[in-house]
């Protein structure tokens, strides 16, 4: 049975990332349609949320956040400044999403209460919306946060699947199963990523790069700095166009309830071998979610 979907996500980086792909996936499916309104404040916390929604109740021209909206029928995108507070109480949503900055993820104690509060007044605007958790992954083998932390990918992940299983938990919410996808992607792949001294990024010429093949996180490009000289970038944390068209995937299974092996669409920069691989990784997280 076709859905309309009207979804609005409160979060940051680990959520906008989705709408790249979602809206052309959700095309696939005749009748199925999806209004996409994203509230973008980069590595916001619940914390900030939180606070920037109390303010924004003082001071109705507060306005911290990008608002993106993404409509999968005319696939245009708005964007405007905004703050949540207008966007829960001008619109009636089906769906709010919520989830923790990713450096916090691991520590439950980073959730509360400002979660709790958040969820109370989403409640409040939005009495007939579902409030679906959208669980962020862990971070490339050679991110810093990894080494200042002395724990390795698979240690992030099991520490802040527990602290999102606990806030599920806490409000019998749905969880969509990102961080799950990503371990499994990174387990099920052929090809696996080598972790590197990261000294040898001071003896790179341009164009030479690292090893960046096998992982959906994570890249690395030249650019000309202010000096005029090429730099690498390197971005451990977010995910690449891979991941990006996986978190897709998954997002169109959860939410409309398909499979996502059925999904037809592939990027323009992803082969079809790939695309295929990584809707099957979609679909196995959420066979996997569905069974706890």
């Amino acid at each position: 049975m076709s859905k309309s979907l009207n979804v609005l996500m409160i979060g940051n980086s680990f959520s906008i990332c989705v709408g790249k792909f979602l809206p052309q996936m959700v095309r696939c499916f005749p009748g199925n349609k999806l209004k996409l309104t994203s509230c973008y404040i980069g590595g916001c916390s619940l914390e900030t949320h939180w606070n920037n929604f109390l303010e924004a109740e003082q001071n109705r021209g507060f306005s911290p956040y990008r608002i993106t909206i993404w409509d999968s029928t005319t696939l245009k995108k708005p964007q405007f400044k905004g703050n949540v507070n207008d966007r829960l109480k001008s619109e009636k949503y089906d769906i709010v999403t919520i989830q923790q900055a990713s450096r916090l993820s691991v520590d439950y104690r980073t959730y509360q209460p400002f979660a709790g509060e958040l969820i109370s007044q989403i409640k409040k605007y939005q009495p007939q919306a579902e409030i679906i958790i959208q669980q962020t992954w862990s971070y490339r083998a050679d991110a810093p946060f990894l080494r200042e932390n002395g724990m390795d990918n698979s240690a992030m992940y099991q520490a802040l699947e527990a602290a999102y299983h606990q806030l599920a938990k806490d409000y019998s919410f749905r969880m969509i199963p990102t961080g799950y996808a990503v371990q499994l992607s990174r387990k099920l792949s052929g090809c696996k990523f080598k972790n590197y001294d990261w000294e040898i990024l001071d003896s790179l010429q341009w164009p030479d790069l690292p090893w960046q093949a096998g992982d959906v996180v994570g890249n690395f490009r030249w650019y000309k700095n202010s000096d005029g000289e090429m730099t690498i970038y390197r971005d451990t944390n977010h995910l690449n166009m891979r991941g990006e068209y996986l978190q897709a995937a998954l997002w169109c299974g959860f939410l409309y309830g398909i499979d996502p092996e059925d999904i037809t669409y592939v990027a323009p920069k992803i082969g079809k071998t790939d695309a295929a691989f990584l809707r099957k990784c979609a679909k196995e997280a959420l066979y996997w979610r569905a069974g706890q």
